[in-house]
C-alpha cells in the first residue's frame, strides 16, 4: 500500500509541471503569429536574462512552500541586498549574505519557537527588512564592485553568464528536491508534519534549512539584480514575493505543501515573463496586463486542491 502511494505521489510530482508547459507552448504559438519579434532568439535571450533574479528567488520560495510555508520577505531581502552591495565598503557581498541568512533565521525562529503563522511572520520581517533597506540606501544609487558589472555583461556560448549560472542552480536545486534525502524530507514535512515526525524526520531542522535557503536564494537574486543595475535600489524587490508565489502556483506546486518541484515554477516564471513581453509588444495597457496576470493566478490557486497528500 505504501509503495503504491509513493508511486502515485512521484507520478503526480512529475505531472505537476505539465499544465504550465502546455500553456507556455500555446502562448508561444499565439505570440509567434501575433508579433514577428516575440520569438526572435535575441528577444528570448533578453527575457531569460531579465528573469534570472526572479528564477533564483523562486527556487528558494519553492523549498519553503514544499514545507507548507510561505516567505513574503524575499522581496525585501532582494532590496536590502542591492542596498548593501552598492556601498563601497569591504566585504559588502559577505555582509549581504549574512544579513539575508539572518532574516531566514528570524523567520524560522518565529515560526518554530513562537508558533507564528508563516504568513504573519514573514510579513513582519518583510516590513522590517524593507525599513533596513531604506535606512541603508534611502534613494536609488551607489555603485557595485567592478567584478559584479563584469559578471552581468559577460557572455559565453551565446548566452549571458547570469543565464548560465541560473541554469546550473535550477539543475542542482531540482536534483536536490527530487533525488536527495533532504528533498524527500521537504515533501514529507509539507504533506504531514506529524507523519514525518513518526517517520524519523526532524521537521524543525527541515523548516529551518528551507527558510535559510529561501533567504539565501533571495540574496543571490538581489546580487544578480544589483550587478545588472550596477547600483542599489531599496524598493527594487517589491514585486518579487508575489511574483515568486504566482510562478510557483502556476507551475503546479501545491501551495499547501508536500507536492511539487523546480521545473514547473521555473517554467511559470518564464510563462509570466513571455506573457508580459508579448503583451508589451502588442501594446496592451499595463492595467489590462495586471488584470490578466491576476486572473491567471486566481485560476492557478483555485486548481490547487490537495487530492492526496504524499511524497
Amino acid at each position: 500500500m505504501k509503495v503504491a502511494q509513493a508511486t502515485t505521489a512521484v507520478r503526480l510530482r512529475r505531472l505537476s509541471a505539465l499544465p504550465v508547459i502546455v500553456l507556455i507552448v500555446i502562448l508561444a504559438v499565439v505570440l509567434g503569429f501575433s508579433s514577428p519579434y516575440a520569438l526572435a532568439s535575441q528577444n528570448l535571450i533578453n527575457i531569460l536574462n531579465q528573469q534570472v533574479s526572479l528564477i533564483l528567488v523562486t527556487v528558494g520560495q519553492v523549498m519553503v512552500i514544499l514545507t507548507a510555508g510561505l516567505d513574503l520577505s524575499v522581496g525585501s531581502v532582494v532590496s536590502m541586498t542591492t542596498a548593501i552591495v552598492s556601498h563601497d565598503i569591504p566585504f559588502a557581498v559577505p555582509l549581504a549574505i549574512a544579513a539575508a541568512l539572518s532574516v531566514g533565521l528570524v523567520n524560522a525562529i518565529g515560526i518554530l519557537r513562537f508558533g507564528v503563522h508563516p504568513i504573519l511572520m514573514t510579513l513582519s520581517t518583510m516590513t522590517a527588512v524593507q525599513g533596513i533597506a531604506l535606512f541603508v540606501r534611502p534613494i536609488p544609487g551607489g555603485q557595485v564592485p567592478a567584478w559584479m558589472s563584469t559578471y552581468a555583461s559577460s557572455v559565453f556560448f551565446g548566452l549571458p553568464l547570469p543565464v548560465i549560472c541560473a541554469i546550473v542552480v535550477v539543475i542542482v536545486a531540482g536534483a536536490i528536491i527530487s533525488r536527495s534525502r533532504f528533498g524527500l524530507h521537504l515533501m514529507a514535512t509539507g504533506a504531514s508534519q506529524d507523519s514525518a515526525l513518526l517517520g524519523g524526520v526532524n521537521t524543525n531542522r527541515v523548516i529551518l534549512i528551507a527558510y535559510l535557503l529561501s533567504s539565501f536564494f533571495a540574496c543571490l537574486g538581489g546580487l544578480n539584480l544589483a550587478a545588472r543595475l550596477a547600483s542599489g535600489d531599496p524598493l527594487v524587490g517589491s514585486s518579487f514575493a508575489i511574483d515568486s508565489i504566482a510562478a510557483t502556483a502556476l507551475g503546479g506546486t501545491q501551495l499547501s505543501g508536500g507536492l511539487g518541484g523546480i521545473t514547473g515554477p521555473v517554467t511559470g516564471v518564464l510563462f509570466l515573463a513571455l506573457l508580459g513581453n508579448g503583451l508589451n509588444l502588442l501594446n496592451i495597457s499595463t492595467y489590462y496586463q495586471m488584470i490578466i496576470k491576476g486572473a491567471l493566478l486566481i485560476l492557478a490557486v483555485s486548481a490547487h486542491r490537495r487530492s492526496q497528500p504524499g511524497l
